[in-house]
């Protein structure tokens, strides 16, 4: 799989993330990256949403196979050299919702699904980190 880009166009989803404290988290560790937890690289699977960025240049939110679509991410059209018919597939997808048989995927309520699930992943995180403190704690005050 190619790398997520590091500019996303719901700047706002990465400046809320920014706004968090805890040390532990890294840019990789993002629901969005594409290596998965199993360690294994996944092929695109299909494009579910578009925006234009800066200079007319177009971002594909790219679905990856055997992956939530919460874990999707912002790519390029680069990414689609080796799949042309991926972006075939999106064209025939975007004809759909021209023509109201489709409708397109609400961009804000994905990125506050993201949003959400980090911070969920984050508490946890914070959680386990704190539950270990107190065991170790615990086991020398029992000493």
């Amino acid at each position: 799989m190619a790398a997520t880009n590091p500019q996303q166009p719901a700047d706002f989803l990465t400046n809320s993330i920014d706004d968090l404290d805890d040390e532990d988290f890294t840019d990789d560790e993002s629901l969005a990256s594409l290596e998965t937890d199993d360690g294994q690289d996944h092929p695109p699977e299909r494009i579910i949403a578009q925006v234009k960025g800066k200079n007319d240049f177009i971002w594909y939110l790219v679905k990856w196979q055997d992956c939530p679509v919460i874990r999707s991410s912002w790519e390029g059209q680069d990414l689609f050299v080796s799949c042309p018919w991926i972006l075939d597939a999106w064209s025939v997808e975007l004809q759909k919702q021209a023509e109201g048989l489709s409708k397109p995927l609400d961009l804000a309520s994905f990125d506050k699904a993201v949003l959400d699930a980090e911070i969920t992943q984050r508490q946890r995180r914070g959680l386990r980190r704190f539950k270990k403190r107190i065991s170790r704690v615990l086991s020398i005050a029992a000493s």
